[in-house]
């Protein structure tokens, strides 16, 4: 039996508060004017705090970017929706919450995405963690899919479901669609699980 977790202390609160902070002041800076121009020193002036306290609690901008991503995973609720999805019995509801899921992860983090693929065209160490986040990514998908296998389509084998599972979960097609067609997120998610269906399953039955 798992116990509780203890609560924070002050001071723990206090550190995570801090941390947070620059987090948020980073994300919204390398957003804006991109990875390479963002500075130690111009995220600790964001946050309100010295560049010393950033050093000290994440060690460098690469550090600092991993906890960006680890920030988006928790407040995203990501792993919830993916319990949630995968617990589904049905294979067509089951790709409906992937689609709400792949929503909830572009409306809350598309700009993490964006900054950790800039970060990884210009920093080999960056790139190498980078490489690791899409690999896990794979095999996540390819779990997804296994797990969906007696409901496959004619023809279409594990690995080209994947594949294509990869390919409409792509940020870019969520950007091109919402940012610059105008899709709202609600379209959007009704695309792409009727599409996962069509693709993967069988032809959807609603209107997209």
């Amino acid at each position: 039996m798992m116990m509780p977790s203890r609560p924070l202390t002050h001071r723990q609160r206090q550190a995570q508060e801090t941390k947070d902070r620059v987090i948020a002041a980073a994300r919204a800076l390398m957003a804006a004017n991109g990875w390479t121009a963002t500075t130690i020193d111009s995220i600790a002036a964001e946050a309100g705090v010295a560049p010393q306290t950033i050093y000290a609690a994440f060690g460098n901008k690469r550090a600092l970017l991993e906890g960006m991503r680890q920030a988006m995973m928790r407040d995203s609720k990501i792993p919830e929706l993916m319990a949630q999805a995968t617990a589904e019995p049905d294979a067509s509801r089951r790709l409906g919450l992937w689609a709400q899921l792949v929503r909830r992860q572009m409306e809350t983090s598309y700009d993490v995405i964006s900054i950790h693929r800039q970060a990884a065209a210009a920093d080999p160490n960056v790139a190498a963690d980078y490489r690791k986040v899409l690999d896990n990514r794979a095999r996540t998908l390819a779990g997804f899919i296994h797990d969906l296998r007696t409901d496959l389509a004619p023809g279409v084998d594990e690995s080209t479901a994947s594949d294509l599972l990869w390919c409409f979960s792509n940020e870019e097609i969520y950007r091109e669609l919402v940012e610059e067609r105008g899709w709202s997120a609600d379209r959007y998610e009704r695309w792409l699980g009727a599409t996962l269906v069509a693709q993967l399953i069988t032809a959807p039955t609603g209107p997209v």
